[in-house]
C-alpha cells in the first residue's frame, strides 16, 4: 500500500475513544467513540459495548453527545448524560441493548454521578438553570448584560460564572424524581457512596471569602436522606476525588498540603483517612511523584478517572505521569509501597477495574490515537482498533528520544521527530516545540500537529524541561518565582546539541508553543536571535496585567506576593516578555482565541501593537467564540484553520 504523509484534514478522519466503563462481572466495557463533523461543524459521539473476546456492538448510533458513562451495580443498565439543544439530562440503556430512554427531565446540568449500591437510585452532581429573561441569551446571541460582585467570575471553556452552584442530588432511578441532599455556599463536589449505601463523601470549600483561600477544600459525610453534615478531619488543602475503602469506614482522596500555593508544582498524593476521626496519611508521600495524569496532546483526551480500591481493600490504584509516560500504579494501604502496574512507553488516559483482576485501560503511544484494552494478570487483550484503516494508511513518523543535562545539571528528556522520508545527507529545518502548563508534559502519546509538521519536511523537536511533571517535586518546583529561568537553559542546551547533527539546518528553526509554551516563546525570541520565525499561540505576554486571568487573582501565591506590595512591581516587569519587546527581530505569527480566560486576549493584543509600533514583522490571527482549549476541543474547522495558518507562517519563513 502506498502509505500517505499526514494532514490537517485527517483531524476528520480520526476516531477518539473517550470514556470507558468496566462491567461489574468484568467481561464487558461501554465505551465512547467521539468523532468531528466538518459539514455540521460538531463533535459526535456514540455508544458502544465490546465483550472480552473482543466482539463489539453499537448501542447508540447518529449525531449524538454522550458523556459520563456508567454500569448500575446489578450490571442491568449503562446510564450517560446525553446533551441535547442545550439541555443536558441522564439516560440509561438495558446493558444487553434496547431502547434507551430519559431518566430526568430537568432544567440545568448534570456533572460527575455515582450509582447507589442497589441499582435503584443515582447520586449526582446538578447544577439549576434559573430563569432570568433579561440574562437568557437569544440565539446565537449574548445576554443582554453579566452582574458580579466576585472576584471570581469567569472560567475559561465555561465564560461567566453566574450565581448558580453545583450541589449533590439524589435521583430515583425509576421515576426520576430529584431531592437535594446539599446546599454548601461555593458549590460541592460529589465523591462516593459508602458501601452500605448509607453515607456520601463529598469535597467542598465552605469559606466566606472562598476566592481567597480557593485551595482550601474539605471532605463532608452526609446521610443518603440528606441532613446534618459532618465533617472529616483533614490537613488544610485542595482535595478532590474521594472514595470508599470497602470496609466503608475509611476514604482515600486526592490531595496535596500547602493551600497557600496555587500553580501546583507540589506533589499531589493519596491520602487514606478513618471517616470518624484519626489522622490522614499521605500514602504516597515516599514515592517523588505526583498523582495527576498530565501528558499532554491534542488529541483531546480527558481522563474521567478516580482512584480504585481492590476488593479486599488492601490496595488502591491510581495514575501518575513518569518520564513521559502516564501509567497505573498500586499502593499497598498497610505498606505505603507504590508499584507500577502497567504502562511502559504510553499514556494511559482513562482506566477502570472490577476490584479483582480485571482492567479496562484506554492508551495511546506515539502511533496510535487511543485503543482500548482489557488486561489480566498482567496479559493485553486489545478490544478495539478504531483507526487500524487510517492508521495502515498514514506514514506515521516515530520519535527518537533524547537525553542531556541542563539548568543545574539535571538531565532532560526530549524527542525528535524526523520527516517520513528522512535522508540523513540532508539538511531540514527545525521546529521547536514548548509545552504549557506549566506543570504539564509531554510524552508518549500521538501529537497530530507534530506528525503535520513532521510530514512538512519539518524536524520537530520537543522536551520537558525544568518545571515539568513526571521528575519529582524539585524539578517541577524549579520555575516557582522564576518563570522562564531554568526552562530557557533547558531548551537552548537541547537545540545546541541537536545543531551538532548535520541534518538539522540552523538557519532555518523556529519556535513555537500555546499557553507557558507561549510564554517561553516570547520570553525566548526576547533574549535570543537564533530563530527564523516564531509562532506564539494563547500566550502570556505581561505579568502585570495577567491579573485579568480568570485565576489571575491568585498570581501573588505563585510569586512574590501582589506586584503593587514592596519591590514586587518590578519583580513582575522583568518576568514579562513584554519588557524584553524591544529586541524582539523574529517573524512573529500570534495566534489568540478570543474567549480565552485563562490568558486573556489583551496578552497577544499587546505584544501584536508593540510589535507593529517598532515595524517588526508580526501577525495575528483572532479566532471568535474559541477558548484557551482551541488546539484540542474547539470547533473543528477553527482547529482545521488554526493549523493552516501555522504551517502557511513557517513554509513562508523558513521554506524560502
Amino acid at each position: 500500500m502506498n502509505r500517505k504523509r499526514v494532514s490537517i484534514g485527517d483531524l476528520y478522519r480520526l476516531r477518539f475513544l473517550r470514556e470507558i466503563a468496566l462491567s461489574p462481572d468484568g467481561k464487558r466495557v461501554a465505551y465512547t467513540v467521539e468523532w468531528m463533523d466538518k459539514k455540521n461543524n460538531r463533535y459526535y459521539s456514540n455508544l458502544y459495548v465490546v465483550n472480552d473476546n473482543g466482539r463489539s456492538r453499537q448501542y447508540i448510533r447518529g449525531n449524538k453527545d454522550i458523556k459520563n458513562i456508567r454500569w448500575s451495580p446489578d450490571g442491568r443498565l449503562i446510564s450517560f448524560v446525553l446533551t441535547d439543544k442545550e439541555k443536558g439530562d441522564l439516560w440509561a440503556i438495558p446493558s444487553d441493548g434496547g431502547e434507551a430512554y430519559a431518566i430526568t427531565d430537568a432544567r440545568g446540568f448534570f456533572g460527575n454521578y455515582a450509582w447507589m449500591p442497589d441499582s435503584k437510585s443515582i447520586l449526582c452532581e446538578f447544577t439549576i438553570k434559573k430563569e432570568d429573561k433579561e440574562r437568557v441569551p437569544e440565539k446565537d446571541k449574548p445576554p443582554l448584560y453579566y452582574h458580579t460582585k466576585r472576584m471570581w467570575y469567569k472560567l475559561d471553556g465555561k465564560a461567566m460564572l453566574l450565581e448558580e452552584k453545583q450541589h449533590i442530588w439524589r435521583v430515583s432511578a425509576r421515576s426520576g424524581k430529584m431531592k437535594q441532599l446539599t446546599s454548601g455556599r461555593n458549590g460541592d463536589d460529589l465523591g462516593d457512596v459508602s458501601p452500605d449505601g448509607k453515607h456520601v463523601v463529598f469535597a467542598s470549600n465552605r469559606e466566606e471569602h472562598f476566592e481567597e483561600k480557593i485551595q482550601y477544600t474539605d471532605l463532608y459525610l452526609i446521610s443518603i436522606d440528606g441532613g446534618k453534615e459532618r465533617k472529616i478531619r483533614t490537613p488544610a488543602g485542595p482535595k478532590w476525588s474521594p472514595v470508599f475503602a470497602p470496609d466503608g469506614m475509611h476514604v482515600v482522596y486526592r490531595g496535596r498540603l500547602y493551600p497557600e500555593e496555587w500553580v501546583g508544582w507540589r506533589n499531589i498524593g493519596l491520602w487514606y483517612v478513618g471517616i470518624k476521626g484519626g489522622k490522614a496519611v499521605n500514602l504516597t508521600g515516599s514515592f517523588d511523584r505526583t498523582f495527576e495524569a498530565l501528558v499532554i496532546d491534542d488529541l483531546g483526551h480527558y481522563a474521567l478517572t478516580r482512584p480504585v480500591f481492590s476488593a479486599d481493600g488492601r490496595f488502591v490504584y491510581d495514575m501518575t505521569t513518569d518520564h513521559g509516560d502516564c501509567g497505573l500504579y498500586s499502593i499497598d494501604i498497610k505498606r505505603r509501597k507504590v508499584e507500577k502496574v502497567t504502562g511502559t512507553n504510553e499514556r494511559i488516559y482513562a482506566f477502570d477495574h472490577d476490584g479483582r483482576e480485571s482492567w479496562a485501560l484506554a492508551v495511546s503511544n506515539s502511533a496510535d490515537p487511543g485503543s482500548l484494552y482489557l488486561e489480566r494478570d498482567g496479559r493485553r487483550t486489545q478490544l478495539t482498533r478504531l483507526n487500524r484503516d487510517y492508521l495502515k494508511a498514514r506514514r506515521i513518523a516515530q520519535p527518537e528520544e533524547i537525553r542531556w543535562r541542563g539548568f543545574n545539571g539535571d538531565e532532560i528528556q526530549g524527542w525528535l521527530i524526523k520527516p517520513p522520508d528522512f535522508k540523513p545527507g540532508k539538511k531540514y529545518p527545525l521546529a521547536v516545540q514548548i509545552h504549557g502548563g506549566p506543570h504539564a508534559a509531554y510524552g508518549n502519546s500521538l501529537f497530530h500537529e507534530f506528525q503535520v509538521l513532521a510530514a512538512s519536511g519539518y524536524l520537530v523537536f520537543y522536551s520537558n524541561p525544568h518545571g515539568s511533571v513526571g521528575y519529582g517535586e524539585r524539578f517541577a518546583g524549579a520555575l516557582h518565582n522564576r518563570w522562564g529561568i531554568p526552562d530557557t537553559r533547558d531548551i537552548l542546551s537541547g537545540i545546541a546539541l541537536l545543531a551538532k547533527r548535520r541534518y538539522v539546518d540552523k538557519k532555518r528553526m523556529a519556535v513555537m508553543g500555546g499557553s507557558y509554551g507561549g510564554f517561553m516563546t516570547n520570553w525566548l525570541i526576547g533574549h535570543t536571535d537564533m530563530f527564523k520565525a516564531a509562532v506564539t499561540m494563547r500566550s502570556v505576554v505581561n505579568m502585570l496585567s495577567f491579573w485579568t486571568s480568570d485565576f489571575g487573582f491568585s498570581l501573588g501565591r505563585e510569586f512574590k506576593g501582589h506586584w503593587w506590595e514592596g519591590r514586587n512591581f518590578q519583580f513582575y516587569w522583568n518576568m514579562s516578555p513584554l519588557k524584553y519587546v524591544k529586541r524582539m527581530k523574529t517573524p512573529l505569527l500570534i495566534v489568540h482565541s478570543e474567549q480565552d480566560h485563562r490568558c486573556p486576549i489583551s496578552q497577544g493584543e499587546e505584544l501584536f501593537v508593540a510589535l507593529k509600533l517598532l515595524k517588526r514583522d508580526v501577525e495575528m490571527v483572532r479566532f471568535p467564540l474559541e477558548c484557551h482549549e482551541l488546539s484540542r476541543h474547539g470547533s473543528p474547522r477553527r482547529r482545521e484553520k488554526r493549523l493552516e495558518f501555522i504551517m502557511e507562517f513557517l513554509d513562508r519563513h523558513l521554506k524560502k
